[in-house]
């Protein structure tokens, strides 16, 4: 998690604004304070922090009523909000709860809780953000940083580069709909064959394209399970015509009808064990040159680098 996280304190106490704004700084956060509501949404629009922590009882504005005029903004949807509170009845809870508020802390404050409660919201909300919509699956910051944790750590690993052959066709004629149950049963898959690695991770990268970070010695065994289900699964997702002759027609990028071979997969493993893997860049590089090999062999295939420096 970023350490250096801004966070909007609004406090119309001066004593509890210090001591809690102390705390935070102490943990590693940027602290914004702000004394009354009025004072805490001009500096949430002009600092745009992170994390917002507003005391129940503000002049001017209420915390509650700075909820109802942040999330009314399209840039604060998502924006975690802790208030900051001596009241603890169930009506003012549910009240916030139908404000979208997200956590409540009870003065007085104690330290340890308060930044627990903060880093839980902050690591929660850079989750939610970084996910696929679809797949519920990490997206490409969380795919990065897992990336370069491997490399940092010195050891024998591999990156699974996993691209569907023929989906934009697929797409064209069946449907986003039908597309879409593709991309889930897809990702569904390359989770069940990453399980063979305790400690391994999949991420979507976007579109019709996926990766798992794994153990050197796991990779070719999921590549080989998931072409292997990828050959099992593709079928299923064809009407009957289709099935049966074992190809479809659908609209080329030059808008002409074109036969296109059912769906499958293509698998560029990037690895390690002969030659240092030291950036992100390089590992998306080389990955997106095996896959391209995997994909000019009909059907399912994946390709492992064997190449030295």
């Amino acid at each position: 998690m970023n350490t250096q996280a801004k966070i909007l304190l609004a406090d119309d106490n001066p004593a509890i604004r210090d001591l809690v704004s102390e705390i935070l700084t102490d943990a590693g956060f940027a602290v914004v304070t702000a004394e009354d509501g009025r004072d805490a949404l001009e500096k949430i629009y002009k600092e745009n922090p992170d994390l917002l922590i507003l005391d129940y009882e503000m002049p001017y504005k209420t915390g509650f009523e700075v909820v109802e005029e942040v999330r009314r903004h399209t840039g604060y949807l998502h924006t975690p909000i802790i208030i900051f509170t001596a009241v603890t009845d169930k009506d003012t809870k549910l009240k916030g709860l139908g404000l979208d508020i997200d956590d409540y802390l009870t003065k007085p404050a104690d330290a340890e809780e308060v930044v627990a409660r903060v880093k839980l919201l902050l690591k929660r909300n850079k989750q939610k953000m970084d996910c696929n919509p679809l797949t519920r699956l990490p997206g490409n910051p969380s795919i990065q940083a897992r990336i370069e944790q491997e490399i940092e750590r010195q050891h024998k690993f591999a990156v699974l580069y996993c691209d569907l052959n023929n989906f934009k066709a697929y797409n064209d004629k069946y449907g986003f709909a039908a597309g879409d149950r593709v991309l889930l049963a897809t990702a569904r898959m390359l989770i069940t064959a990453a399980q063979t690695d305790v400690n391994s991770f999949v991420g979507h990268i976007g579109g019709d394209d996926f990766i798992i970070v794994c153990n050197l010695q796991s990779a070719e065994e999921i590549a080989q399970q998931i072409v292997h289900e990828m050959n099992q699964l593709s079928p299923a997702f064809y009407n009957d015509s289709d099935r049966t002759q074992g190809f479809m027609m659908s609209t080329n990028r030059k808008g002409q009808q074109e036969k296109f071979n059912l769906l499958s997969i293509g698998i560029g493993i990037v690895h390690n064990s002969i030659r240092p893997l030291t950036s992100y860049a390089q590992v998306s590089t080389i990955g997106t040159e095996l896959k391209c090999l995997a994909k000019q062999h009909d059907g399912s295939y994946y390709a492992l680098d064997r190449r030295g420096k």
